[in-house]
C-alpha cells in the first residue's frame, strides 16, 4: 500500500491540503472540559446540571447530561464514566454513562462513609474504567470491565492507592500510592494488577497516558515530567519558585503535553513541547489572536495529534466558582521535516517542501522550486535515510523507488499530488529528494533537500 501510494505521486492530478484554523471556543458559564475525543471532534465535562458532551464542530450547544459530572469519554463520545450521587442511599459511586441507557453506577467492593467509589478514567472503546474504590476503608485502585466487575489492583507503597488515568487501549493504569511522605507515582497494568512505583520517598502522581501507555506524564516531586518507555525527561515547571507543575495528558507522539502549574488555591495552565519547553496558555493563546482570552487556569486533555486541547479558565460570575471551560484548536505540527542536504545548480539551491497533515485519505502534496527550467527531475524516494556522498553532494534517502524523468515548468517548478492512504502504521516514515541534471552542478547534478515524513 505505502509503495502504491508513492508511486502515484507522479500521475495524480493536483490537490491542495487544508490547514485547520486556530480557534478558541470560551464555553458557558458552569461547563468545565475534562476530556476530548482522540479526533478532537468531541468534548465532555461537568456542566451546572452535572455533565455534557459535546461533538462541537457539528452541534451548535453541549448536550447537557443530568445526575453526574464526566471525567472521560470513549473514542467515539458514546460512553463516559463519572461518579453520581444516589439520593436514596445517600451513597456516591463511580458510574458508566451510554447512549442508550444514561447513568449506570457500578457495582463497588465495598463502602467507606457515604463513599462507594469514584470515577477517573475509560478506555477508548467504553470498555474498561478506573478510579478509587474502598477495601473496608482502605482506598485501592480498580479496574472495572463488563465480563469482570470491579476488580482491586495491586496495594503499593503504604496504601492509600488510587488510578487517575487508564490508557486508551485499556492496559496501563496511572495514579499514586501512598509513599513515605506523601502521595508517589504509581503504575499499574490491568493485565494481572501488578505494579510499581517510581520512588517510594518521591512526591506526585502519574496523570496522564498515551494509547498504550507507553509516555506517562504527570507530577514527581514538585515538577512535571514525561516518562517515555523508560527515558525520563523533566520538563519543571512554569513559573518556579513555590509553583509545582503537573503534567496532566500527553498527545500520541509524545511530543505535546498539556498541565498546570498550582501554588495553594491558584492555577496557571500550560503546554510543552520540546521546541517551545513550557508555555503559558495566556500566551498561546495570544499568539493565536486572543489576547483578551479568560486567563488560562488548567489543561486536562488534548487530542492524539496535539492539535486540540482543552481545559477550565476563570470567566467572570456564573458557573462552579465562576470559572468556565474552553477548547483551543491550533494548527496541527507539521509532520514534514525538512533535512537539508541541497545542491545548487543553474537556478541556486532546489527546494522541495511537503504538504498535508497525513490524516487518512486526506491530500498530501510534494512541490519541487528553484529547478533548472524546463528540465528533468528524478524523484527519489526511500524507506530508510542514506546520506551518502553523491556527485558532489548527499543522496538523502536509500533509493527504493526512482520515479522520472519529470518534467520541469519553465518556472523551475514541479508539483505532484496524492492523497495518504489509510492504514499507514504508526511509526513509519518515509524519505524524499530530488535530483535533476544541471550543467551547472558540480558533477552535472543538482538536487533539492531531503525530506522527511
Amino acid at each position: 500500500m505505502i509503495l502504491r501510494f508513492i508511486a502515484s505521486l507522479a500521475v495524480l492530478s493536483s490537490l491542495a491540503a487544508a490547514i485547520p484554523a486556530q480557534q478558541l471556543v470560551n464555553l458557558p458559564l458552569g461547563y468545565w472540559v475534562n476530556d476530548v475525543s482522540p479526533d478532537g471532534e468531541i468534548v465532555a465535562g461537568t456542566s451546572p446540571v452535572g455533565g455534557f458532551i459535546w461533538r462541537w464542530k457539528e452541534d451548535a450547544q453541549p448536550t447537557d447530561i443530568p445526575g453526574g459530572d464526566i471525567v472521560g469519554i470513549s473514542d467515539d463520545g458514546t460512553i463516559a464514566v463519572g461518579t453520581v450521587w444516589d439520593t436514596v442511599t445517600s451513597t456516591e459511586s463511580a458510574a458508566r454513562w451510554t447512549s442508550q441507557g444514561g447513568w449506570e453506577p457500578l457495582v463497588s467492593l465495598g463502602v467507606c462513609g457515604s463513599s462507594l467509589s469514584s470515577g477517573y478514567g475509560i478506555s477508548g472503546d467504553g470498555q474498561s474504567i478506573t478510579g478509587l474504590g474502598w477495601l473496608g476503608c482502605n482506598p485501592v485502585a480498580f479496574l472495572w470491565t463488563q465480563a469482570g466487575g470491579m476488580v482491586a489492583m495491586d496495594s503499593l507503597g503504604n496504601g492509600t492507592n488510587r488510578a487517575s488515568a487508564i490508557s486508551r487501549d485499556g492496559q496501563v493504569l496511572g495514579g499514586f500510592a501512598q509513599g513515605s511522605q506523601n502521595r508517589t507515582p504509581a503504575v499499574w497494568s490491568t493485565a494481572d494488577g501488578s505494579g510499581w512505583l517510581y520512588n517510594i520517598d518521591a512526591v506526585g502522581e502519574v496523570h496522564g497516558l498515551d494509547n498504550d501507555g507507553s509516555v506517562i506524564v504527570g507530577q514527581y516531586n514538585g515538577v512535571a515530567f514525561r516518562d517515555d518507555s523508560g527515558t525520563i525527561t523533566v520538563l519543571g515547571t512554569l513559573n518556579g519558585g513555590n509553583w509545582i507543575g503537573i503534567g496532566h495528558d500527553v498527545s500520541e507522539d509524545g511530543d505535546t503535553v498539556v498541565g498546570y502549574d498550582v501554588n495553594g488555591l491558584t492555577r496557571q495552565a500550560w503546554m510543552w513541547t520540546p521546541a517551545t519547553g513550557i508555555v503559558s496558555m495566556d500566551s498561546v493563546f495570544a499568539a493565536a489572536g486572543f489576547p483578551g482570552a479568560p486567563g488560562a487556569l488548567v489543561c486536562r486533555a488534548v487530542s492524539d495529534d496535539g492539535s486540540v486541547i482543552v481545559g477550565g479558565t476563570v470567566a467572570g460570575g456564573g458557573g462552579p466558582f465562576g470559572f468556565g471551560g474552553f477548547i483551543f484548536e491550533q494548527a496541527a505540527p507539521d509532520p514534514w521535516e525538512d533535512l537539508g542536504s541541497a545542491l545548487a545548480g543553474s537556478n541556486g539551491e532546489p527546494q522541495v517542501t511537503g504538504a498535508g497533515s497525513l490524516e487518512p485519505l486526506t491530500p498530501v502534496s510534494l512541490a519541487l522550486s528553484d529547478a533548472l527550467p524546463g528540465g528533468s527531475a528524478w524523484l527519489l524516494i526511500g524507506l530508510s535515510a542514506l546520506n551518502a556522498p553523491f556527485k558532489g553532494g548527499v543522496l538523502v534517502p536509500t533509493p527504493d523507488i526512482i520515479l522520472g524523468p519529470l518534467g520541469v515548468s519553465g518556472a523551475g517548478e514541479l508539483e505532484l499530488n496524492t492523497f495518504w492512504p489509510a492504514g499507514v502504521p504508526s511509526g513509519f516514515t518515509s524519505y524524499y529528494q530530488y535530483w535533476l541534471p544541471d550543467a551547472a552542478g558540480p558533477k552535472g547534478y543538482a538536487a533539492s533537500n531531503g525530506l522527511a515524513v
